[in-house]
């Protein structure tokens, strides 16, 4: 007798694209990432979803987020008022605070075992999410890597668009090679302090990394520090079991 397995469904809408992940049995059996632009795949992959257990995390404009809620009819719609897993009490602007960071904050503290955790998210922006015994903390928002670049050519007359790419130079030698030079090797150094203020006020924190731009920090994986791309979309699966 085959036993039929709950199907979940956890959608994910960025600022780029929109991210569709499919779980069962606790795992994640499919993934799929789609631009803004191609309306008719994110169409037929959402309508295809209508029946199963989903939750729908949007940090786009309102009216994009009632078109993905008329075409899902979701479960969930992830915001400040959804019950969690974790206390968000002690951040003082719970109405601002990005649903991507409340999952990474529920993953982290899932994963480890409500102990105190930090969230380092590499993408748009850098964001820093500490999570203690089960309470969010807060944390810091800073430009990523990509917009560190755009800025440095949207307010200057002089300095150039520069594509971002991996290096392996301190001194650069040309315009696109010191700022690619100051980008990386600040980001870098950036993080790298983070990380040692955070160790120094809670020994025996643990430390998860995610994010689209997240491998070009260059860090030593250790016992106490993990790389997890998909640690934002578990987090929203954790929301929706705790809510279902």
């Amino acid at each position: 007798m085959k036993i039929e397995l709950d199907k979940y469904c956890v959608v994910d809408a960025g600022n780029t694209q929109i991210k569709v992940i499919d779980f069962e049995d606790d795992k994640i059996i499919q993934q799929v990432a789609i631009p803004y632009h191609q309306v008719d795949k994110i169409n037929a992959l959402l309508q295809n979803r209508v029946t199963y257990t989903s939750i729908l995390s949007s940090v786009v404009s309102e009216e994009k987020k009632q078109q993905l809620i008329e075409l899902l009819h979701p479960t969930l719609v992830l915001n400040e008022n959804t019950a969690l897993p974790i206390s968000i009490e002690d951040y003082k602007t719970q109405d601002t605070l990005g649903t991507d960071r409340i999952a990474n904050a529920v993953a982290a503290s899932y994963f480890a075992k409500n102990k105190s955790a930090l969230v380092i998210d590499v993408g748009t922006c850098i964001k820093f999410d500490l999570v203690v015994e089960g309470r969010y903390k807060g944390g810091s928002i800073s430009p990523g890597y990509k917009m560190r670049l755009r800025a440095m050519h949207e307010f200057t007359g002089a300095l150039p668009l520069v594509d971002l790419e991996k290096i392996d130079y301190l001194v650069g030698k040309s315009t696109k090679e010191s700022m690619l030079s100051g980008v990386l090797n600040g980001v870098q150094a950036e993080i790298s302090k983070f990380i040692d203020l955070y160790l120094a006020k809670y020994p025996g924190l643990t430390i998860f990394l995610t994010g689209g731009d997240y491998k070009l920090f260059e860090i030593e994986l250790k016992n106490s520090i993990f790389a997890d791309n998909n640690l934002t979309v578990k987090g929203l699966y954790l929301i929706l079991k705790h809510n279902v």
